[in-house]
This record gives structure tokens, sequence and C-alpha cells, in this order.
């Protein structure tokens, strides 16, 4: 099952509020229903905290899609996260939880709803390949 939840300005950065269930329609609906611009005025004023987020997650896989909208015209360029948890064999054959967090960014809205869609389709190998695709198309761009 998918749920996703939010974290609004003023969070602790740990901090999230429960939304639900929910499905690719409802999640392409929350971001476009989610109050970006206000809370972008209020994180610029307190300039403290997290940035506004929508969190899709699915508990099952321990997977989740952050997601931030950024810029002044709001709907085409976002940041996301792409957070796994995994078992990983330690040292001395002790399993031990690993978190893999890949921060990238989005400049068209057609994309956000791909990665999206991937996401809700349980497509996780083709997401993180997407992700780490866009994560080194951004840093040969800085070069």
């Amino acid at each position: 099952m998918l749920s996703y939840a939010i974290q609004k300005v003023g969070f602790d950065f740990d901090q999230l509020e429960p939304q639900g269930p929910i499905d690719l329609t409802g999640m392409l609906r929350a971001i476009d229903e989610f109050p970006w611009r206000e809370q972008l005025q209020d994180w610029n004023e307190e300039q403290d905290g997290p940035l506004p987020a929508l969190v899709l997650e699915c508990e099952a896989e321990r997977r989740q899609l952050w997601i931030t909208a950024l810029g002044e015209g709001l709907g085409q360029d976002f940041q996301l996260q792409s957070v796994s948890t995994q078992v990983r064999k330690g040292l001395f054959g002790k399993p031990r939880q690993e978190r893999n967090v890949l921060v990238f960014e989005v400049f068209s809205r057609s994309t956000l709803n791909q990665l999206c869609a991937l996401f809700c389709e349980r497509e996780f190998d083709a997401l993180d390949q997407e992700a780490q695709r866009l994560a080194r198309q951004a840093e040969d761009y800085e070069d």
C-alpha cells in the first residue's frame, strides 16, 4: 500500500503529517493542491527548518520519494529525494539497515509525473536508474 505525508514549514526535520493511502492520480492531485506558494513564502521569512515537502511512501519496500517545489514559477522545478532502506550484511555477518538517499532536481512536470508513476508502479530499479541519471546530469552541468 502506498501512502503519503506532508512536511510543512515549522516542522522538525523528521516530523511528518500522515495523510493516508494514495494512488498515482491522488498523488498528482496532491502535488497540484499543496499550498507551495504560501509555504515557500513562510520558509523565506523564517529561513529555518526543512522546506515544505510531500512524501510518497511504500512502507513494505521501505521506500520514500520526497518532493519539494522550487523557484518562482512553481510547477516546473522540483527537488526530489529518493530514499531507500536496505538490510546489508555487515562486518562479521551481522545484518544492519543502510539508508540510501539520492537528491536531484527535475525541471519539468512531465518528468516529475513519470518518476511518481515509476514509484507508484513499484518500478524501483527504473526509478533509481532515472534518479541517478538526473543526478549525474546535474553534476555534468555544474562542471
